[in-house]
């Protein structure tokens, strides 16, 4: 089998307790059935603290949300008393993410946690191959995930040599055109040419938009809110190289899923909507590691907001290509450059 991850995959490494955040504060953390076994069998003192601790298939959490085996220096017990290997699965893969298509496991980082999120944004995205063993899991229809893997290289080489504004605009026709042709039962790869014009922006049903998801962090909200009470101001070339980073890294982690689904425009929708809010929350000078981070953790780590978020591309008159286009162009080019 084909592994295929950014350049960046091996490097990572868990900065524990020197995080400034937790993921293992405030979420909901699943067993695998494996480990809930072996869990089950451990004896004596910490055996009995991993009982009472679990209940329904999850750790219990505690006080502010805390996992039980998270200790005051912010390490895990589990590991320290037990060992890396009898983490559970959800646990020892976090951050990382993969997907199967056929012979083919592509994997990831993910950008909620603050050291991939470091890695994510430092450097620009290059992907590397290699053979691992490992059973072929499920099928894929080959021809789609072909036209798919070349729309995405389309998209990537533009992100790189276009302007970011250029680039995602063009994206959103591109995906378009896609969709378009995939709903018909056509595999053809459109022109890569913007086609529409932008549309007069609704940034603020997009933000009650997304203060309507489910939310982790109780401060989520008020600064989405707050994010429209300064004036949107030219980024410079640091920022808008780390927005394309973001923009690379939403296009990687969800454009191949259309090979099983079928479904390319929302992911496209999901990555130019999400530079621009990360862009807006900018606005307020915060950092741009942390505020992709907790972008990340509030809209990618829950399923619900992201499925939320999907249909409403499709749904949702605020969130049509050419409205996307209009918040792209309130956002990233305030002063007529893009």
């Amino acid at each position: 089998m084909i592994f295929r991850t950014p350049s960046y995959y091996s490097r990572f490494r868990c900065i524990a307790g020197d995080c400034r955040d937790s993921c293992c504060i405030g979420w909901e953390i699943d067993i695998d059935d494996d480990t809930a076994a072996y869990y089950a069998s451990v004896e004596g003192e910490f055996g009995r603290r991993l009982h009472d601790n679990i209940s329904g298939g999850c750790f219990v959490l505690g006080r502010d949300e805390r996992c039980p085996f998270l200790n005051q220096q912010n390490l895990c017990d589990i590991y320290t008393e037990l060992g890396e290997e009898h983490l559970c699965q959800i646990c020892s893969d976090h951050p990382r993410f993969y997907e199967w298509f056929g012979d083919v496991k592509e994997g990831g980082l993910g950008l909620s946690c603050e050291a991939a999120a470091a890695l994510i944004l430092s450097e620009d995205m290059t992907l590397t191959e290699e053979e691992i063993q490992e059973d072929d899991f499920g099928e894929c229809d080959g021809g789609l995930y072909s036209l798919l893997l070349s729309a995405r290289e389309v998209i990537f080489s533009h992100l790189d040599s276009d302007s970011l504004l250029t680039a995602l605009c063009t994206a959103l026709d591109f995906a378009e055109a896609l969709q378009q042709a995939l709903d018909s039962c056509e595999y053809t790869l459109p022109e890569w040419t913007e086609t529409s014009a932008p549309a007069a922006a609704d940034s603020a049903g997009v933000i009650w938009f997304y203060t309507s998801l489910e939310q982790i962090s109780p401060d989520w909200a008020p600064a989405l809110r707050a994010s429209g009470e300064l004036p949107a101001g030219e980024l410079t070339a640091d920022d808008t190289a780390m927005l394309k980073r973001i923009a690379v890294y939403f296009i990687y982690r969800y454009f191949m899923k259309g090979a099983h689904d079928g479904e390319i425009l929302s992911r496209v929708k999901l990555a130019a909507v999400s530079v621009y809010i990360i862009a807006r929350l900018r606005r307020r000078g915060s950092d741009m590691l942390l505020t992709a981070k907790n972008y990340s953790k509030e809209a990618e780590y829950c399923e619900e907001n992201v499925e939320a978020l999907c249909d409403a591309f499709y749904d949702l008159d605020i969130f049509t290509t050419a409205r996307i286009k209009g918040l792209l162009h309130e956002e990233l080019d305030p002063g007529g450059i893009s």
